[in-house]
């Protein structure tokens, strides 16, 4: 701002007639930041990267401002608060230890999802903890563009030969969320997505029952574990319950 500008708006400022004037939030005296707090619908294929980049926000801004539980993970169609820019835009403590998958295939199985509003291969990555290409690999002939995927369409979802997860009925508590559950019984809340096609990730409510896998791994001598024939069973009763891929 030049000399004359500055007298001028410092006038603006002083004169009686102008009354009171909400100064605009500037960081280091030069950029000015949008104070506003917005509404925002996801769309299919956003992130909370993407959705960052677009509004020049934080991150971790959004993330805290939504009180959302997982930041790679948000559905197409919900509504977003955006809420004012800052100084110093939070775009890390929301995120935690970045690992990047190496895995190329799940122990277990199920060996596919239906895709839902929103999903993307990457997003099926990280929910199930392998590779991007393991999967992009697996559907060569289904989806000749890793980039366009459709509601309804089935991914393929690679699992490791002689593998199996245990699956039973689980009552939701006050507070679970899949990722943690996955953590906590062994499993990857990709399978747990799969296996519950139809259930909103973000609005399980506590005494709703899911299907829950759990223990996934190697079964040595197992009969019939090879991939693609048996991959998850349950143990209880006395009965033994398959899920094929």
């Amino acid at each position: 701002m030049s000399a004359a500008a500055l007298a001028d708006f410092a006038y603006i400022l002083s004169s009686p007639l102008s009354g009171p004037i909400a100064l605009p939030i500037v960081c280091n005296g030069t950029v000015t930041l949008d104070s506003s707090t917005q509404q925002y619908i996801i769309q299919s294929g956003d992130t909370l990267t993407t959705i960052a980049q677009q509004f020049n926000r934080g991150i971790c801004d959004i993330f805290n401002a939504n009180n959302l539980t997982n930041p790679n993970f948000i559905l197409a169609g919900a509504a977003l608060t955006i809420p004012p820019q800052v100084c110093l835009p939070d775009n890390t403590s929301c995120l935690g230890p970045q690992t990047t998958p190496t895995a190329t295939c799940i122990p277990g199985g199920p060996g596919f999802i239906i895709v839902q509003s929103g999903d993307t291969l990457s997003a099926y990555s990280f929910l199930f903890n392998i590779t991007l290409d393991s999967i992009i690999q697996a559907n060569r002939q289904n989806i000749p563009n890793p980039d366009l995927i459709q509601v309804g369409q089935v991914v393929n979802i690679p699992v490791c030969e002689g593998t199996l997860c245990q699956i039973s009925p689980y009552t939701v508590q006050a507070g679970d969320v899949f990722v943690d559950l996955a953590d906590e019984y062994d499993s990857s809340a990709g399978q747990i997505l799969a296996l519950n096609p139809g259930v909103d990730p973000k609005n399980v409510q506590p005494g709703q029952v899911i299907t829950l896998p759990s223990r996934c791994g190697v079964y040595p001598g197992y009969p019939g574990t090879e991939q693609g024939n048996l991959s998850a069973t349950s143990h209880g009763s006395g009965s033994t319950r398959r899920v094929r891929t």
